[in-house]
C-alpha cells in the first residue's frame, strides 16, 4: 500500500484513537524542535502525564537526531564471538545509527522513559504471573525463547509471552489461512490475565505507536491501516475473539513480546526486511548490560536508571 491509499477511519469505539491523537501531537512537536514549525498544541483528549511522558520522549529523540553516527552493516560477523563485541563500538548517548547511505539502521534512546514510569510498567507484569510461569512449561529442543538456562534462576518473576490480535500460526500462512488472535488473547482465555493487561497498558503502548510516529511515519501509518483492515477481515469472518481484542489494542505493531528475567543469544530475525524498524523497550532493575548488535559492529550500553527504546532492523 501507498500513504495516499490509507484512509481508513478509526472506529469510534477503539483505543486506537488516542494512539492517532498522541502520534499528531509528538510529531508536531518534532516538527517544532527541529524545524521551528508552528507551535503544537495536544488534543484535550490526551490524559496530563500521558503528555509529560510524551514530552520526554521527544527530548530524547531530538538529541537522537542531532547526533547522529554512520555504522557499515557487516552481514557476514562473527556474530558468536563474545570477545570480538569487546571491540565493537559503544554507544551511550541518544542517537540516531546511519548507514553510508543515510539510511536509519538504528534508534537508540536512553532514558525516554522516566525511572518511576519504568517501575508502573514492571509491576504490572505481575498481573502475568501465571502465564509467565507456564510458559516455561512450553520449551521447544530447537528453540531458545523458552529455554530454562537463559532466564534469571533466583529470579521471582519470569518468562516470556507473544501477544498479537492477528498473526499467521506457525505453518499456517497465506493464502490458505488467515490471521488469528495468539491464545493467551482469546476469549476463553481471559482469567489469564493477557487481555487485562493489554487494556491496563494502553496509554504506554500509545505512547511507543507515537514515537514510531516520529521516526518512520510511513511504518506507523502502514500499521494503523492493517490494524483498521483487521475489523473488515473479523467481521467478514465472523471472528468473535478479533472483533473484541482490536478495540482495546492501543499499538501500532500486531504482535508484542514479553520476555522478563532472561538474556538473549546472538540471533538474526529472518523474517525481518530492511525497511522496517523492531521496537525494543527495557524496564526494571538490573546490573548495566551490553545489547550487542554484531552486524552494526555496536554496543549499546543498557542502565537500569535509563531505559532505552531502541529501534532497528538489525539483530
Amino acid at each position: 500500500m501507498h500513504p495516499e491509499e490509507y484512509t481508513s477511519n478509526i472506529p469510534c469505539d477503539w483505543r486506537m484513537n488516542l494512539t492517532s491523537q498522541v502520534a499528531e501531537y509528538m510529531q508536531n512537536r518534532f516538527r517544532e524542535e527541529i524545524f521551528e514549525g508552528p507551535r503544537a498544541l495536544p488534543n484535550t483528549s490526551i490524559p496530563v502525564p500521558l503528555l509529560c511522558r510524551a514530552e520526554r520522549v521527544i527530548a530524547v529523540i531530538v538529541q537522537a537526531y542531532q547526533h547522529p553516527v554512520i555504522v557499515n552493516t557487516v552481514r557476514h560477523g562473527k556474530t558468536l564471538d563474545t570477545g570480538a563485541s569487546l571491540h565493537y563500538q559503544e554507544i551511550n548517548i541518544p542517537t540516531v545509527v546511519l548507514n553510508a547511505n543515510g539510511n536509519v539502521r538504528l534508534w537508540y534512546l536512553p532514558g525516554a522513559i522516566s525511572h518511576a514510569y519504568q517501575k508502573d510498567i514492571w509491576n504490572s507484569l505481575h498481573s502475568l504471573r501465571h502465564p509467565l510461569t507456564e510458559s516455561l512449561n512450553h520449551y521447544r529442543p530447537r528453540g531458545w525463547r523458552n529455554d530454562r538456562e537463559l532466564f534469571h534462576q533466583a529470579a521471582d518473576l519470569k518468562g516470556s509471552l507473544d501477544l498479537s490480535p492477528a498473526w499467521y500460526q506457525q505453518g499456517h500462512g497465506p493464502p490458505n489461512f488467515h490471521p488469528e488472535v495468539s491464545k493467551l488473547l482469546k476469549s476463553r482465555n481471559a482469567h489469564m490475565g493477557a487481555r487485562g493487561w493489554v487494556n491496563d497498558m494502553s496509554e504506554f503502548h500509545s505512547l511507543l505507536s507515537g514515537t514510531l510516529s516520529v521516526i518512520h511515519p510511513r511504518m506507523y501509518e502502514a500499521g494503523r491501516e492493517v490494524l483498521i483492515r483487521l475489523n473488515d477481515l473479523a467481521n467478514r469472518r465472523d471472528d468473535a475473539d478479533m472483533r473484541s481484542i482490536l478495540p482495546i489494542w492501543s499499538s501500532i505493531y500486531n504482535s508484542v513480546s514479553i520476555m522478563v528475567n532472561r538474556s538473549t543469544p546472538y540471533h538474526i530475525d529472518i523474517n525481518g526486511r530492511e525497511p522496517w524498524l523492531d521496537m525494543l523497550v527495557t524496564v526494571g532493575e538490573y546490573q548495566p548490560l551490553d545489547f550487542v548488535i554484531p552486524t552494526l559492529e555496536l554496543r549499546l550500553r543498557y542502565m537500569p536508571e535509563r531505559t532505552s527504546v531502541g529501534w532497528d532492523d538489525a539483530n
